[in-house]
């Protein structure tokens, strides 16, 4: 068998290419390492290319103590304002409090002893905002129906808390307490390095196997081997992240939470505002239909009823008789009954009605027009008038625009045989559903 001839003797590479000197110091052999430029495709960046670089220690930490603070703040708000809802604490949104700040931190700064210790303050920090917006709003409900208004941010409502931290705190609390640390905790535990295969570690990388010609490496002369595939420059079309890019990346990431955040919460408000609003039933103007908690007067059940009322309806449609809506009382509510503001009740007269309210052996029939009133919501031992308005038995004709209300249990309703008819522009909206407690939901 032959001796293998020197490539130089066969004429490759041509000489007119460059200097021989050249090309020898321009071929690569396996002794030699594999320049960072000639890496085989798909081999982990070299540690100091700026795209395996790791965010500065002092960002990471800003990061997280930001995302930490704002997660906390926004689940406390929701447990409180879920409170608010449904009239009952429930301790176990405490675990949904330790999800949200380690999901935060976890997304904005990574895991490290560091930022467990930011996830485990922020949620105690969730935890306490939680519980003292649950306690306020529960106690501000309870002494409006006395007719004490306290604020639930006021300086009296913040010593009522710390005043009351032995019951708030209760022996379940601290396990609420204990698994919402517990979940942060976890979910920013640092996760064990994997180990690496000798193989492809940096340092013993295979040598590539040329395929063919595909770049230069010096003047005149070809790599065999081809060029990497330049990866695809994605453009992003949220405007969020252009305003950001400047920014380091866990920053960029939290005004992302802070915008998706706030678009969220001006969502609600305006589904709010402008479509779908709850309301707590406070007295038992409308029992049974609607009921209240004990131990207020008349109430028959443990927990006040939530509804929903429609607020968009009215403007596309009249109200109608019988339909249990949500209003604005008019200034003689206050002086007659004592109280004001957002009732709920039951529309009975219509513009133009003319109205009666007969009392027949000791109960109270409504007649429109001389006519007496289907009323099957009603029961009998509810039917004894407080006062049979209009005074005497007489006809009271319901001025254009304006809407006459009654509760269902008239004995115990003060409502507009008091004060009068309600303008149209006082209605807010249709109740059309009872949400809460669970065994009372019910459409309307």
């Amino acid at each position: 068998m032959s001796e293998p001839q020197d490539p130089f003797e066969l004429g490759w590479p041509p000489r007119s290419l460059g200097d021989p000197e050249v090309v020898t110091r321009a071929t690569p052999s396996l002794e030699d390492g594999v320049p960072g430029d000639l890496r085989p495709w798909g081999a982990p960046p070299s540690p100091s290319q700026p795209d395996g670089a790791e965010p500065q220690p002092s960002e990471g930490l800003a990061g997280a103590v930001a995302a930490g603070l704002l997660a906390a703040l926004v689940a406390g708000a929701v447990w409180g304002y879920v409170t608010k809802l449904t009239g009952r604490e429930f301790g176990i949104l405490a675990w949904g409090v330790g999800a949200a700040v380690g999901t935060a931190i976890v997304r904005v700064a990574g895991r490290s002893a560091a930022t467990q210790a930011v996830g485990v303050v922020s949620a105690l920090l969730g935890v306490l905002v939680g519980k003292y917006l649950a306690f306020a709003f529960l106690v501000h409900d309870q002494l409006r129906e006395v007719g004490t208004d306290v604020g639930v941010l006021s300086g009296h409502m913040l010593r009522l808390f710390r005043h009351g931290l032995g019951d708030v705190f209760g022996r379940w609390d601290i396990l609420w307490v204990a698994l919402a640390v517990g979940t942060a905790w976890v979910l920013l535990r640092e996760q064990p390095a994997r180990a690496v295969s000798r193989d492809t570690a940096p340092g013993h990388l295979p040598p590539a196997v040329p395929t063919g010609f595909g770049g230069a490496v010096g003047p005149g002369v070809e790599s065999p081997w081809p060029p990497p595939p330049s990866a695809p420059v994605h453009h992003s079309h949220n405007p969020v992240d252009r305003l950001a890019r400047r920014l380091p990346q866990p920053w960029r990431t939290i005004v992302d939470w802070v915008v998706t955040i706030a678009g969220a919460i001006a969502i609600v408000l305006l589904i709010k505002a402008y479509g779908v609003n709850p309301y707590r039933i406070p007295s038992s103007s409308m029992e049974p239909t609607l009921h209240c908690a004990r131990p207020a007067q008349g109430c028959e059940a443990r927990f006040s009823d939530r509804v929903l009322a429609n607020r968009f309806i009215y403007h596309f449609r009249d109200p109608q008789r019988g339909e249990i809506v949500v209003f604005k009382t008019p200034p003689e509510a206050q002086v007659k009954c004592g109280a004001g503001g957002t009732f709920v009740k039951r529309i009975i007269g219509l513009p133009g009605d003319r109205l009666q309210v007969r009392v027949i052996k000791g109960n109270g029939y409504v007649f429109i027009d001389g006519r007496r009133l289907n009323e099957p919501y009603i029961q009998a031992i509810r039917r004894a008038p407080a006062s049979p308005y209009p005074a005497n038995g007489g006809v009271y004709t319901v001025p254009k625009g304006d809407y006459f209300m009654m509760g269902d249990n008239r004995s115990q309703s003060c409502d507009s045989r008091f004060w009068g008819p309600v303008p149209r522009k006082n209605i807010i909206g249709k109740v059309f559903m009872t949400y809460w407690p669970p065994n009372r939901i019910s459409f309307h």
